[in-house]
């Protein structure tokens, strides 16, 4: 008996599924589709060249280098000037303000070495190592991102970084 209804079920159940095929339209409109023709394979840098120029983007062309303004250039020849006659704390942070508010690495760096060279020698002897060091550091961020991300400021970075083992080492002697 029980086998009786497992067959009967198994019947309908393949019934039911040959009706569904036979009444289900057939979609003979298929089209194949073919395969996607092969890519020519490409480099990262596949339009780079070596020892080929390129001419300049539009972007480049139309982007212009920092300018020295007459007043900011005459403000840090005034500085440079006060800072020679008398170094002390206020030309010294005036000096590297300026040159830093002038958006010149290269400035910023002869300031920086002027700077370092009269506290060697003793003539600036108001401003302590630490002082000295946070002046340098604090003013270096007045200079923008471009400038201090240039050719220009690797060598201010340089410059800072052995300013800095200077003034550490005379911070924390051993």
């Amino acid at each position: 008996m029980v086998t009786f209804l497992f067959t009967s079920v198994f019947v309908f159940g393949l019934l039911a599924i040959a009706i569904y095929f036979w009444q289900k339209p057939a979609n003979r409109s298929q089209t194949i589709e073919l395969p996607l023709p092969a890519k020519e394979p490409r480099s990262l840098f596949s339009d780079f060249r070596v020892n080929e120029l390129r001419p300049p983007t539009d972007d480049q062309l139309s982007e212009k280098g920092p300018k020295v303004e007459a007043e900011t250039f005459q403000e840090a020849i005034k500085a440079i000037k006060a800072f020679q006659e008398s170094p002390n704390r206020n030309s010294t942070a005036n000096l590297l303000h300026i040159t830093a508010v002038a958006d010149d690495a290269k400035n910023y760096v002869r300031a920086v070495e002027l700077i370092l060279r009269s506290w060697r020698d003793g003539s600036l002897s108001d401003l302590s190592a630490r002082e000295l060091q946070s002046l340098f550091n604090s003013e270096y961020w007045v200079l923008s991102s471009r400038t201090r991300t240039s050719g220009a400021g690797f060598v201010l970075k340089e410059t800072l970084a052995g300013a800095n083992r200077e003034l550490e080492a005379t911070n924390n002697p051993i």
